[in-house]
């Protein structure tokens, strides 16, 4: 599946440190505080990051600025 990432928010992420690939966990067998980002492509096995999450998030830090477009300011007219 490809996802769309602005470069800038590229290199914001590349600014924090990526989760260890010891962290990852199939999908389904993910529970509760670890991020679901999936790694690869998106199937039936599908591994996800699996990193703690402390905020209640479904994200990790990491693939949380990969994931969410920063808020733009509002257009003047």
């Amino acid at each position: 599946m490809n996802q769309v990432v602005r470069f800038s928010e590229f290199a914001e992420a590349e600014s924090l440190a990526e989760p260890s690939e010891t962290y990852r966990v199939p999908f389904a067998q993910s529970g509760a505080f670890v991020c679901k980002f999936i790694i690869g492509e998106p199937s039936e096995g599908a591994l996800c990051c699996g990193a703690p999450v402390a905020d209640g998030k479904s994200w990790c830090a990491f693939h949380r600025r990969i994931v969410f477009e920063p808020s733009r300011p509002p257009r003047v007219r």
